[in-house]
């Protein structure tokens, strides 16, 4: 096959192709040109050419995402690699395994005025697993095996020992276009194994202990991808008379004993009630966790005891009551604490369960009465998202709002929880909808998002299996509904930021269908049609008042804070 005629490029792209890599997403440029060539004429990757690099690298992150493996992403010298930083940020705090592959300028030429030359070194040193200086231009026998061994090193570090993107800066010298036969020879390449997790029994025996002193048991499940494994093991948990198990929208695991609804849950609840419903034993296990109402609960009312179970964030004291730090992944740990502790007789299940009936009850009053608004819209979209949708939901109010409705039909939920920001929302869902053709996607997102993210659909990836609902409530919703903002002069023009622009034209020049909707009535047909099986690539937008959203939603939680006694 015909790869660069640099030995250090070579070198590079048949040992990422040893290890298993199979997607590259590839940004423009021509101090990449070595790389680019390599990877398009290797038959053992897929490669996909995004534009933007702000946008490619969410696009790949979406993509790491869907395939559960790592998926490389390249770009050429100068300010391009400093696009990518968003998405990097995102995929360090996910432990999503990204490959960034930046192709840089010779060294010599640094801060010596040469074009589109900057120091790369380190650029994202805060935000990755590791990070290294390959040559290429290599060509003698050890700087080879250099490139050999950093590359096994890097891509075992990303998919598995500690998970996150890794960072490859590549220096490579003019003449750029040059090829040659290369024999597919795989280089000498190694993987890390697998091992299994084991309580020692010291520790075995000291947490279950601990667990049989404690009456009154809460897990808290953050984010977590879809695994029936780890389903199966919290439902257990669930059944146990002291353990309450609460789990958000992005955990991705349902069962009729648990709290799915955390914020319209706890809401209120103080005194005798909050103390009552306090855990003594705390356990933590998955990702992000986006209620602050819980947060401040638990910092209020702090446990006597928490464990948080990760492999690798397990010292995290996200409630400032950190006991133990169990660094295993969660189904093991919960297999090997089921083989040796027992229930007791609590009413704190039952409590608990009781509270989340009654807000239920409170919750479904609400909404039958409810005017036209960004919650009422939620309602009315979660009545008719089927279950077969992979739901993708940008942050800011849209994540906040999602987490007051059932949303147990639904297949999967994600959300960038990383770092939390809008930036990158499309272009995530977008790179995962490549990535599974068969699968239907759905995304939720704001007007602001939606706007600042919109070169998402600036690419020729042929993704037809996505639709986007857009809430245009005028603006950055959120300043609207978080205490603070609402209250400053400033918020309208500096942190609202009020959209002026045209999604219909924007889904014309990109060749999506258009939708749109302005009022309850209106919002019913449309999604009617918008959730027609033959209905693709289609943008609906919701249109509600930016002044009523608050005002409905201050009413919801005075409604359901009535009565809180249990």
């Amino acid at each position: 096959m015909l790869l660069s005629d640099k030995k250090g490029i070579q070198q590079l792209v048949l040992s990422l192709a040893a290890l298993g890599l199979k997607e590259v997403v590839i940004c423009p440029g021509s101090r990449c040109a070595p790389l680019v060539i390599s990877f398009n004429r290797h038959p053992g990757f897929h490669c996909t050419s995004i534009r933007d690099e702000r946008s490619a690298g969410f696009f790949a992150l979406g993509k790491a995402l869907e395939l559960k493996q790592p998926v490389a992403l390249l770009c050429t010298s100068g300010s391009a690699a400093l696009n990518f930083a968003p998405a990097v940020a995102e995929a360090y705090y996910q432990r999503v395994p990204l490959i960034v592959l930046t192709a840089d300028r010779p060294g010599a030429w640094i801060n010596q005025g040469d074009g589109q030359t900057i120091n790369q070194t380190d650029v994202y040193r805060n935000y990755i697993r590791a990070g290294y200086e390959l040559k290429g231009d290599a060509d003698s026998p050890t700087d080879l095996w250099h490139i050999e061994r950093c590359v096994s090193e890097g891509f075992n570090k990303a998919a598995c020992a500690d998970r996150g993107p890794v960072h490859f800066n590549i220096p490579v010298s003019e003449p750029l276009y040059g090829v040659e036969e290369v024999k597919d020879a795989p280089p000498r390449v190694f993987r890390q194994e697998i091992t299994e997790e084991q309580l020692s029994e010291e520790a075995l025996s000291k947490l279950s202990s601990r667990f049989s002193s404690c009456n009154k048991v809460m897990i808290l499940v953050g984010q977590h991808p879809v695994d029936k494994r780890f389903q199966d093991a919290i439902a257990r948990m669930a059944t146990f008379e002291k353990v309450i198990v609460l789990t958000e929208t992005t955990s991705n695991i349902h069962h009729p004993l648990f709290i799915e609804n955390i914020d319209r849950c706890i809401t209120g609840l103080e005194g005798i009630t909050a103390e009552t419903l306090k855990p003594e034993l705390l356990i933590t296990v998955g990702g992000a966790v986006i209620s602050k109402r819980i947060k401040t609960f638990l910092r209020k009312n702090r446990p006597r005891f928490h464990w948080n179970i990760h492999p690798y964030e397990s010292a995290m004291d996200t409630y400032q009551s950190l006991t133990s730090a169990i660094a295993m992944k969660p189904v093991a740990f919960f297999r090997n604490m089921q083989e040796v502790i027992s229930d007791a007789s609590s009413d704190y299940r039952e409590r608990w369960i009781r509270l989340k009936e009654k807000k239920e009850r409170l919750h479904d009053d609400f909404m039958a009465r409810c005017g036209y608004s960004d919650l009422k819209v939620f309602h009315r979209m979660y009545q008719h998202i089927p279950g077969n949708m992979s739901l993708h939901i940008s942050n800011s109010s849209a994540i906040r709002y999602a987490q007051l409705f059932d949303n147990t039909a639904i297949a999967e939920t994600s959300c960038n929880r990383g770092t939390s920001g809008i930036d990158g929302c499309t272009s995530t869902v977008m790179g995962a909808a490549s990535a599974s053709p068969g699968k239907a996607f759905l995304l939720i997102t704001g007007d602001v998002a939606f706007h600042y993210d919109v070169n998402a659909l600036w690419n020729e990836e042929p993704v037809r299996n996505l639709k986007i609902m857009v809430i245009n409530n005028g603006g950055g919703g959120i300043f609207r509904i978080i205490d603070g903002p609402d209250k400053v002069e400033e918020r309208a023009v500096f942190l609202e930021t009020a959209m002026h622009t045209n999604i219909e034209k924007i889904a014309a020049q990109y060749g999506w269908n258009y939708l749109s909707a302005k009022d309850e009535e209106g919002l019913t047909d449309a999604l009617k049609q918008f959730f027609r099986e033959k209905t693709e690539r289609t943008i609906l937008e919701i249109f509600t008042e930016a002044g009523q959203n608050p005002v409905v939603l201050e009413r919801y939680w005075e409604f359901l804070n009535t009565k809180n006694e249990l």
